[in-house]
């Protein structure tokens, strides 16, 4: 699954992100597209058990990749 979520101001890149993640079973992966960082969202993807990796993309955005893992 895939989500871009440039252009959208605070805080609608997370909910909509928290409501794909919701979807997710686990070994799900789930690829983002943020105009920056999202900070916030890193502390709820590892209190929820989820993996990620950030990348800095060539037009200044941020692809994260997140992983549902078990537990």
């Amino acid at each position: 699954m895939r989500l871009d979520n440039r252009g959208l101001q605070p805080p609608e890149p997370m909910q909509r992100t928290l409501k794909a993640l919701e979807e997710m079973n686990i070994g799900d992966k789930l690829t983002i597209i943020n105009d920056r960082k999202p900070m916030f969202l890193f502390e709820e993807l590892e209190q929820k058990g989820y993996s990620y990796e950030v990348n800095s993309r060539e037009d200044g955005a941020f692809e994260i990749i997140i992983i549902k893992k078990e537990g």
